[in-house]
């Protein structure tokens, strides 16, 4: 299979597996003929599950952990949602019906003998009726833990297998050799150049320019254009001559091969005339003086692709592709039983679901720390700004130079990557507090918003980014410091790629003689930087709070004054 139509699979795979999940998250939340929300819960839930009953990954499980895992998910989308003001990319979705679907039903099919004794573990250990409630209870978690976790934002998710995905770098490129681009040049939306349209325009080749001496000058289409070497018609009444950025002759009027015009002097005029073979594609311009050298001489036509339809211009899609393997992440958790029934007895506390609780917020906070060191780590465009605000000075200046230094940033962002500028940033605690502080309208809080012990966030800056506040001091990303990601709109247009091959799982392991209960959480999961561009897609802006060295000299001369 070539590169092209994997690709193309991994794209309908993502489209297909996220129109299931918002069938059954979204649409089933709304009368199928009104489109209005149902209100009643009673009747939503039962519009949900009858969804959820078409879907053949929840065909294993009761009734009851059925609805609670699809009203679980419709109410995390909901959520999310109202807190964004949109809804879960069709990336997230998609990684989401994947993780389940491989938790529900294990992929018998993976070519990596390690991950497939795992799935044959997991479907043997989960078959009882104990493990029966447990990986439903662990399948009903996996979206709204995607949606909460606080890195999404930043990352490309993937659909994904228990042995390796494969991530792919899709460039635009041209088709033929046309224009001002050759065949195989990269086309993104940034490129500059005449390619598909058709009225083209041409300087004169170096040897054709006005030198002070020259009266007659001659363009040849099949030799001066640099990417074609055939023969290029002209379409009649469509060629004209431009003297120093000025149109001075066209055949508009006569369409008979003939060009006339005059240039403006102070003298008075020089009259202009040419012949043009329209075939072939050539154009002879003779004055009645010589031209001033270091003037421009350039021509315009449009191509006649009637005459030659041949010529019109293609577009290809070259791609590559880099394969990942995913990496495994366990953690585990004991107690004797004279402790659990002990917390149970005086206390009122089910240790046993308390440890697992603890073990699957520890996990996914890792994860999400993982995922901000790496990106940090990855990251090499730096900057500074500084805060510093002198005494007699208006504070808010500072406030526009930093929405200024952001644009910049974006700027910078969007030339490197060729797709996307900046969507949001990380700030470490002391960076926050500074955005914070700025107050509304510049910088407007998440609803409800409160602050807490992990990565989450906090509201939009400026109208525009995302902002996330990292509550430690991490690797790469201190209490003064702000990480800007870049996210574009496709699965490919990101820095980060993040999938989970088998969603965080609970083992319950017999107890021994020492009568000790022992759980243990294990995933295998994908995380690393985009491995074609991903570095470009961050940046680390560090806020700084000097004075000028010019103002601390004033400051020093003033305090000696004093004394």
């Amino acid at each position: 299979m070539s590169t092209k139509e994997r690709f193309n699979n991994q794209v309908e795979e993502i489209a297909t597996r996220a129109h299931k999940m918002r069938q059954l998250c979204v649409d089933s939340q709304f009368h199928p003929v009104t489109r209005e929300f149902i209100s009643d819960d009673a009747e939503r839930l039962a519009a949900i599950d009858a969804v959820a009953q078409q879907e053949p990954m929840f065909e294993s499980l009761s009734d009851e952990h059925r609805q609670q895992i699809v009203s679980g998910m419709a109410s995390a989308v909901a959520e999310y949602s109202n807190e964004n003001g949109k809804e879960p990319s069709d990336e997230v979705l998609a990684t989401a019906h994947k993780s389940m679907e491989s938790m529900l039903v294990p992929d018998s099919s993976s070519k990596s003998r390690e991950a497939q004794m795992m799935c044959e573990s997991i479907g043997e250990s989960l078959s009882t009726s104990n493990g029966v409630e447990v990986r439903a209870r662990m399948a009903g978690i996996v979206l709204p833990t995607l949606l909460a976790t606080a890195t999404s934002d930043a990352v490309a998710y993937v659909p994904a297998a228990t042995d390796e995905i494969e991530f792919f770098k899709v460039n635009r490129v041209a088709g033929t050799s046309f224009g001002d681009f050759k065949k195989g040049q990269v086309i993104d939306d940034a490129t500059v150049g005449q390619y598909s349209q058709m009225r083209q325009r041409y300087p004169f080749v170096t040897e054709q320019q006005p030198d002070g001496t020259k009266k007659e000058f001659v363009f040849v289409s099949k030799t001066d254009l640099k990417n074609t070497s055939v023969e290029i018609p002209f379409k009649k009444g469509s060629v004209a001559v431009f003297f120093n950025h000025q149109r001075v002759a066209t055949d508009f009027d006569q369409m008979n091969g003939k060009l006339y015009g005059d240039i403006k002097t102070a003298d008075g005029s020089i009259s202009v005339n040419g012949t043009i073979d329209y075939v072939a594609g050539t154009v002879t311009v003779t004055t009645t003086a010589a031209l001033d050298a270091g003037k421009k001489l350039h021509i315009q036509f449009e191509i006649d692709i009637e005459a030659k339809p041949e010529l019109i211009p293609t577009i290809d899609h070259d791609m590559e592709s880099r394969k990942m393997r995913p990496s495994q992440s366990a953690i585990a958790c004991d107690a004797t039983i004279q402790a659990m029934f002990k917390m149970n007895r005086e206390f009122g506390i089910d240790l046993k679901s308390m440890q697992m609780t603890q073990l699957r917020n520890y996990l996914a906070n890792e994860k999400a720390i993982k995922h901000l060191t790496d990106m940090a780590f990855a990251c090499y465009h730096t900057g500074t700004f500084n805060t510093y605000c002198p005494a007699d000075a208006d504070w808010k200046l500072q406030r526009e130079l930093l929405r200024e230094k952001l644009l910049n940033v974006s700027q910078e962002m969007l030339k490197n990557t060729g797709t996307t500028g900046l969507s949001g940033l990380y700030m470490g605690t002391q960076a926050a507090t500074y955005v914070k502080a700025l107050g509304a309208p510049f910088f407007t809080p998440a609803p409800n918003y409160k602050q807490v012990n992990r990565v989450h966030f906090c509201g939009t800056l400026f109208g525009m980014w995302r902002v996330y506040e990292v509550p430690v001091a991490i690797e790469g990303i201190g209490t003064w410091d702000i990480l800007g990601y870049g996210r574009g709109s496709n699965h490919t247009e990101a820095g980060y790629v993040a999938a989970d091959a088998i969603p965080a799982t609970m083992y319950n392991h017999p107890i021994g003689a020492n009568l000790r209960s022992r759980d243990t959480l294990w995933e295998l999961s994908y995380g690393e930087v985009q491995p074609f561009d991903g570095s470009e897609y961050f940046y680390k802006l560090t806020l700084v709070n000097s004075a000028p060295a010019a103002e601390v000299e004033t400051e020093v001369k003033t305090a000696k004054k004093a004394k």
